[in-house]
């Protein structure tokens, strides 16, 4: 009997950073070998990269939303003729829908 592994159509998909982590790999090696640049010029200007780019990742869950005041009200909050019941409720309110990021 003949097994045959399921087929999918998909392609292989390649996560970005991974493009960039092999990208900054084969430039570091080039300016090594090729520009004769000094192995610890590389780390020092790789390791600055590497902090650049780890904070915009840290940071990717907060670009989308452009502050907190065009928010309209989330549901389940309470209000008083004067707005939110309590500036602790509102408070905890507008942090509730953060996901993934530094905080």
């Amino acid at each position: 009997m003949e097994h045959n592994p399921p087929t999918t159509d998909r392609p292989l998909h390649v996560p970005p950073i991974v493009w960039v982590l092999g990208l900054g790999l084969i430039a570091a090696l080039a300016a090594v070998f090729i520009f004769k640049v000094a192995v610890s010029t590389v780390v020092y200007y790789g390791f600055i990269a590497l902090m650049m780019g780890g904070h915009f990742f840290m940071h990717g869950s907060h670009g989308g939303h452009g502050g907190h005041a065009g928010h309209g009200q989330r549901p389940g909050t309470t209000t008083n003729g004067d707005g939110p019941a309590s500036a602790a409720q509102s408070d905890q309110a507008e942090h509730t829908g953060h996901s993934g990021g530094c905080h």
